[in-house]
């Protein structure tokens, strides 16, 4: 049995890698999926208690759930931004790892940008409302404000931005 495992294993791994690499294109995830895709595959197949009727074909639906399962526990994880001082984090470690650093360097320069254009109250609507994906009402809340006047501020606050940082943002994509 041990090499009818070692064949499957070999036989398999760069296809199933390769569906995971095109579609998550992150190394060690990539990883992680294949290698537990394949050991339940090959246990499956190799125990003589399962008759699986189309293994290539168990294989691929396993793997394919096995993505759709990374897919939901990834997207419940929002990024944020935050502006503390001098500092700028990027909070989702999602981010951090799968980012590119050109990437992180960029999103470093909009926020100092943001930071440099923006100030107090403003800056701090366009934070919640942009940033935390909070909605304009429940931040007008926060503010004593009214729903309207928030929106206003955003608006203004992002039009000053689309002014300031858009060149920046074009400059830093080529």
């Amino acid at each position: 049995m041990q090499s009818e495992a070692h064949k499957l294993w070999f036989t398999y791994y760069p296809k199933v890698y390769g569906y995971y690499f095109r579609r998550v294109n992150v190394k060690e995830d990539v990883e992680d999926l294949t290698s537990l895709v394949l050991t339940n595959f090959i246990n499956k197949i190799t125990d003589s208690s399962n008759s699986i009727q189309n293994p290539h074909g168990y294989l691929w639906r396993s793997a394919h759930n096995h993505l759709v399962n990374y897919i939901r526990a990834k997207s419940k994880r929002p990024a944020m931004v935050g502006i503390e001082g001098d500092v700028i984090d990027v909070i989702d470690q999602d981010i951090e790892n799968h980012r590119s650093q050109h990437y992180k360097d960029k999103i470093k320069h909009i926020m100092r940008c943001v930071k440099n254009n923006l100030e107090g109250l403003d800056l701090k609507i366009v934070e919640e409302v942009v940033m935390m994906d909070k909605k304009s009402v429940d931040v007008a809340k926060v503010f004593g404000l009214t729903a309207d006047t928030t929106r206003q501020k955003l608006s203004r606050g992002l039009k000053k931005l689309r002014a300031k940082c858009l060149d920046l943002w074009q400059t830093l994509n080529n």
